[in-house]
């Protein structure tokens, strides 16, 4: 049985989590706290909300939940630890972490990612380091707990989801009833499974570059890396090295080293490739990104493709109904079969979960080798396929990618749903979420419920 200290923490008397209610704003690099950061309803962004979500680090805990928990092997190379971060993204997190242990961030391996402005618990694993030399590391924001050898590598992916834990406010008293109400509904119907607005990054950058890695010219995709400097000190240094790549004479492509120092992780690597091998294929330089950036730029794109065809099916009231050309899902685990339903199915349903023990209705993750449905929902697949201007083939080697398609379910399984007492006007609720699914997406549902907007 896993111990979840912030599960004990609710389960203890209200005083105990007081804490939060003194708490100072994060830092700046952190994000400012902000009403509704990162909070969506990808259905209807009119609706009016009964509570606040302030999404400050000390507001919004995610633990993560293990899976296959690696045993301890005082002979294992590589070693893995929990790390628990405030206000920072997983990212930035590894890349302070692989400085700190002069180190590539690369070589830091995580199950998955984790929101920015929250206090989030996960593991990481990396190789031929110390564990005194990990706990002896001193990071602003950033803690370091429970290492131990092992002779595998964290992988992605590998863990059995998320449980958050949010301070919601602005709560009426007669509401704090109807939300737990609610709440215990959606953990027997679950919820439209969207990706969140985290997914796509600042102000859209991150579909940019999702575009320009799949259609664009090698150039377009670097010029949205450069953009995405634009935010930040390096500005100066991406648009020399951009500069460079258009123009530059051999003299200074072979210089490119030096711009390295004020670059992100992504473009050093760019400025890298150019001084060694000053390619004349601009595309060696995009491959020259790190794969794993390569391939979040792309998952930001099949997102959006994905939440597309979600929207089209809550609309039409189908998410969690299968229709004839669907593509379920058995649950009977993780690693279930595919199967398309070959006659429509009758009767009630209540919206299926995972836990229900019903087929689950999936939709697409892009790629060309995808088994895309049929009928009906494949209309509606190829039509958010196709919004993107792209076919299949497009999507068989972006970037020098090889993605292979997935399907992902349209409705999430909600679990081990908590309400705490409701004290000035302010109410924590908690619960557990598979991986990929998102706690603002479950705030956007439960609005809409306790507004009396099903």
């Amino acid at each position: 049985m896993v111990h979840h200290p912030a599960s004990s923490r609710l389960e203890r008397a209200r005083p105990a989590m007081m804490l939060n209610d003194d708490a100072s704003p994060p830092p700046k690099n952190g994000g400012a706290a902000r009403e509704t950061e990162g909070y969506s309803n990808p259905v209807d962004p009119s609706l009016s909300r009964p509570f606040r979500f302030k999404a400050r680090p000390e507001d919004f805990i995610v633990e993560e939940l293990p899976l296959d928990v690696e045993e301890p092997d005082p002979s294992g190379t590589h070693v893995w630890f929990e790390m628990e971060k405030r206000g920072i993204s997983t990212p930035d997190a590894t890349r302070r972490l692989a400085r700190a242990l002069n180190r590539q961030p690369q070589e830091i391996a995580f199950a998955g990612r984790k929101d920015a402005v929250a206090v989030t618990r996960q593991r990481m694993s990396i190789e031929h380091v110390s564990i005194d030399e990990l706990l002896s590391l001193s990071l602003d924001g950033i803690q370091i707990r429970n290492p131990y050898r092992c002779r595998k590598k964290l992988r992605v992916g590998q863990l059995a989801g998320n449980r958050f834990h949010l301070r919601l406010t602005g709560v009426e008293e007669e509401t704090r009833d109807r939300l737990a109400d609610e709440l215990a509904s959606l953990q027997r119907t679950g919820v439209p499974n969207a990706y969140g607005d985290q997914r796509f990054g600042r102000g859209g950058g991150g579909m940019a570059l999702g575009r320009a890695l799949v259609k664009g010219t090698p150039m377009e995709y670097l010029q949205c890396l450069a953009d995405e400097c634009a935010r930040g000190p390096q500005t100066e240094a991406a648009h020399e090295l951009l500069r460079r790549i258009r123009e530059g004479n051999p003299s200074e492509l072979r210089r490119a080293t030096e711009l390295v120092r004020s670059l992100t992780d992504d473009l050093r690597a760019v400025a890298r490739t150019l001084a060694r091998r000053r390619p004349d294929d601009l595309g060696e330089l995009v491959r020259a990104v790190p794969q794993r950036s390569r391939s979040f730029h792309l998952a930001i794109l099949q997102a959006k493709m994905f939440n597309e065809v979600l929207e089209r099916r809550v609309a039409d009231e189908t998410f969690a109904t299968p229709l004839v050309g669907d593509i379920v899902r058995a649950a009977n685990g993780r690693h279930s079969e595919l199967m398309e339903l070959p006659a429509p199915i009758t009767g009630p349903s209540d919206g299926p979960s995972e836990a229900s023990g019903e087929t689950i209705v999936t939709g697409p993750i892009w790629a060309a080798d995808m088994k895309a449905a049929t009928g009906v929902p494949g209309e509606i697949e190829r039509a958010a396929l196709e919004a993107e201007g792209l076919t299949p083939a497009d999507l068989a080697n972006p970037g020098g990618l090889r993605p292979r398609g997935a399907r992902r379910p349209l409705t999430a399984a909600l679990g081990g749903a908590l309400t705490e007492e409701w004290r000035d006007e302010a109410v924590w609720i908690a619960f557990d979420l598979p991986v990929g699914s998102y706690a603002t997406v479950v705030l956007d549902e439960l609005a809409r419920r306790v507004s009396g907007r099903d």
